[in-house]
């Protein structure tokens, strides 16, 4: 499967009512999984209202054993350091989903992870009826993943003859649509579950499905899910998609910046200003940044760059200090300092321009040259 864009997103912070906020309950996971030798593993946990949550298990006597409370549902990826689960390529690898094991912790949920490891995570889990649904899901899908990563990787070898190649590209190209075809089935169908809000934000962000695809979802989703935060990050999504070439921006007024004074975009009314979505983590946000640098020196008068980073508070500021970005700076956060999902941001770098009269102008994701020079070209014939 070929992944387009990394990015990292993040929920507003809501009430709610069917997850009980502030009453947490233990969850415990535990495994049956053949042939499992004894070492570290890594998580991944979103819960829908901040950023990713990174912890670290050690299995004991070949199986996994994990407690930890939450007062809402988390999707969780364990990933295990078993050599045969990862596509390697040169001095990286090809990341797939399939390569981990994936399930939902509800408080108080009893979770057994059970299967084997292949070259892929044959592993399901079981416990209650939301990681009945991923287990399901991920049954179909995995193993397609699977095939076109093995595929990925024949193709990046150089000695691949080209007839080969070509018979490899339209093997891969059938099966990432089978795929693709069956998790929106699926969906359609379970979409009322946690594991189907997630996956919907997921395929939307890797351009699977389409912002009308979701909007035209969100309605089928039952009363019960509407409260929860995975639902909502969707629902913020598609408010955020109208804020596109021809729309006029909001008013951005935080004091979530470098400096701690509050910054309000009104007062930059009658000059163009460029929104420049970034990371200190993101490889092709900082090669802009000489670019961007020239762009801001070369319209002193009519221009202003807002920096808005989904970064972690240290690596942030590390970043603005050695690189010298001097220019105004917000840390994304939660509720209304949520510029990434407000403005429907689904990759990094995300540039937009918003012209004098406060209309978005220009919009586009991704690094590089061009987006600089159409920029350039808009501020140089404005009228």
């Amino acid at each position: 499967m070929k992944f387009k864009n990394i990015v990292i997103t993040i929920s507003l912070l809501i009430a709610c009512c069917l997850y009980s906020f502030g009453q947490r309950k233990t969850f415990t996971v535990t495994s049956k999984i053949a042939d499992l030798k004894d070492s570290t593993y890594n998580m991944t946990i979103w819960n829908g209202i901040s950023d990713v949550v990174f912890k670290k298990g050690s299995t004991k006597n070949g199986q996994i054993y994990y407690q930890d409370t939450t007062s809402v549902p988390l999707i969780i990826r364990l990933t295990l350091p078993t050599e045969s689960l990862y596509k390697r390529v040169d001095r990286g690898y090809i990341p797939v989903k399939s390569q981990s094991i994936w399930f939902v912790a509800m408080p108080g949920g009893k979770i057994l992870l059970k299967g084997k490891l292949s070259d892929f995570a044959e592993v399901y889990p079981s416990g209650d009826k939301e990681n009945d649904v991923i287990s399901k899901l991920n049954k179909g899908y995995h193993p397609l993943l699977n095939k076109s990563a093995n595929i990925e990787l024949k193709l990046a070898k150089d000695t691949v003859e080209e007839a080969l190649k070509k018979r490899l590209e339209a093997e891969q190209e059938r099966i990432d649509s089978e795929a693709e075809k069956y998790l929106k089935d699926f969906l359609k169908k379970n979409i009322s579950s946690i594991a189907g809000l997630y996956y919907l934000e997921d395929m939307l962000i890797r351009e699977i499905v389409t912002i009308d695809t979701v909007e035209a979802l969100l309605p089928t989703v039952a009363k019960a899910y509407q409260s929860s935060p995975f639902y909502t990050i969707l629902k913020n999504r598609v408010a955020g998609s109208k804020y596109d070439v021809g729309k006029s921006i909001f008013q951005i007024n935080t004091r979530n910046t470098y400096d701690g004074q509050v910054f309000d975009s009104n007062s930059w009314k009658g000059r163009f200003y460029l929104i420049d979505f970034w990371g200190s983590w993101c490889g092709p946000c900082m090669a802009d940044v000489p670019d961007l640098k020239k762009l801001r020196d070369s319209y002193p008068d009519q221009l202003r760059v807002l920096g808005i980073a989904s970064d972690k508070n240290d690596s942030w500021r590390k970043a603005i200090e050695q690189h010298n970005l001097n220019w105004a700076h917000i840390l994304n956060d939660k509720g209304s300092n949520n510029y990434v999902l407000r403005l429907n941001v689904t990759g990094f770098p995300t540039k937009i321009l918003v012209d004098p009269n406060g209309t978005i102008v220009y919009r586009s994701t991704g690094g590089g040259e061009t987006s600089f020079e159409k920029i350039s070209e808009i501020i140089k014939n404005w009228k």
